[in-house]
């Protein structure tokens, strides 16, 4: 049973894009569930995506290593990293699946 509440004081416009992010669904509600990691899917999917962020990083940096040896003319064999590219857009979008 709810028998606590949680005041807080908005502009008019916040809380137009309050009501536009929560579509549908009760504004209470929805505050509710994303207050309680509810919605977005916690802590676990932060962690997840932070990690993600730091794999693409790296990603990113290699990624400018092998532009930097091909602007020289040096040969660079790329295929082999592919698979690992198609495995983190997988797991990329198996995060965003659960976040919307």
């Amino acid at each position: 049973m709810k028998t606590e509440t949680v005041h807080i004081r908005i502009s008019p416009e916040e809380q137009e894009r309050l009501r536009r992010i929560a579509g549908p669904r009760r504004l209470s509600v929805w505050c509710r569930r994303v207050l309680l990691d509810e919605l977005a899917g916690g802590i676990s999917i932060a962690q997840e995506l932070l990690a993600l962020r730091q794999e693409l990083s790296a990603i990113g940096n290699n990624l400018n290593q092998i532009a930097k040896r091909l602007n020289t003319g040096e040969q660079v064999e790329i295929a082999s990293k592919l698979p690992e590219l198609d495995d983190l857009k997988a797991r990329i979008n198996r995060v965003l699946g659960r976040v919307r």
